[in-house]
């Protein structure tokens, strides 16, 4: 069975796509960045930001950051490393998920300098 989830964001129906997608126990949370007033902060705010709009798409699909087992970080400055691992081990400090951290040119919106991709299992019972 599968649960497609909405945030209603604007670029979710120009560009095809769902925020987050839940098939059987595996949650995927589509790249997000985030939006004002974090998307004008520095990379940790927006770092932030992400994480809380990923954790909603979460939270509809039945799942929690407890249940994140994988995410990747695309990261538009390499200077801002230690800022994006401070959010990143405020969120998921203690579940330690797989990461993969990319730096890359660019990122869509423009302003934004980090973006995050996560994918959760739900196991309740082990």
């Amino acid at each position: 069975m599968r649960k497609n989830v909405s945030s209603g964001y604007h670029y979710e129906a120009s560009f095809g796509y769902s925020r987050a997608v839940r098939v059987g126990d595996t949650v995927l949370v589509s790249g997000t960045t985030a939006r004002p007033p974090e998307l004008h902060g520095g990379a940790e705010d927006q770092l932030r930001g992400a994480i809380a709009i990923a954790a909603e798409g979460l939270a509809e699909a039945g799942a929690r950051l407890e249940d994140v087992v994988r995410t990747v970080v695309y990261l538009r400055d390499a200077g801002d490393v230690e800022a994006v691992t401070r959010a990143h081990v405020a969120a998921f400090g203690d579940i330690r998920p797989a990461n993969t951290l990319i730096h890359v040119a660019g990122l869509f919106p423009a302003e934004a300098l980090v973006e995050i991709e996560v994918t959760a299992i739900v196991d309740r019972d082990s």
